[in-house]
């Protein structure tokens, strides 16, 4: 039985190639990644069409860098609430958030983390909903190469990106 993933994101979910989902998950499962680098939750709302005409069991949502820049903490939580209620109208679909990095870009790490953990919080109001922690993954990291080039204090490295890919995976398959 076919089993269809959407992931729903920003630039690491772009620029990552889905996360390597589709060769890390059994053949069965399709993976969709639609994926936009500058979009924040307000920009996926605005463009629901998109992702109604996607059939998805799954939907993978990784969101918050660019609202963390541009919003900040303000409607975080409301705008999340409202794209996982949009998404949760198709129906048997099953929502996973994801705790984003708190990246090495100093000036918004504490707003990711509140973020991150209103994404906590809200897993524990939604039944349907679920989360991956990328954030704890990240800060827990203790191999000598850093996960962000010098160059980029926001995008992972491909060792980062392949974090989050397993980290999925293991979620997905119940491991």
């Amino acid at each position: 039985m076919e089993r269809r993933i959407t992931i729903v994101g920003d630039s690491l979910g772009q620029w990552s190639d889905g996360f390597g989902l589709k060769t890390k998950l059994p053949s069965e499962y399709k993976v969709t990644d639609i994926s936009v680098a500058g979009y924040t939750i307000e920009d996926w709302l605005q463009n629901k069409n998109r992702m109604n005409a996607i059939p998805t069991d799954l939907w993978i949502i990784e969101l918050g860098t660019n609202d963390a820049m541009v919003y900040g903490t303000n409607g975080f939580e409301v705008r999340t609430k409202e794209l996982i209620s949009f998404l949760e109208s198709s129906l048997s679909s099953k929502v996973i958030l994801t705790t984003i990095p708190l990246t090495n870009m100093t000036s918004i790490r504490e707003t990711i983390r509140i973020n991150n953990q209103t994404i906590r919080q809200l897993k524990e109001k939604k039944t349907n909903v679920d989360y991956v922690e990328i954030e704890s993954i990240f800060e827990s990291y203790s191999g000598t190469i850093p996960l962000y080039p010098i160059s980029d204090p926001i995008h992972p490295n491909q060792i980062g990106y392949e974090l989050m890919g397993e980290a999925y995976r293991k979620k997905i398959l119940g491991i």
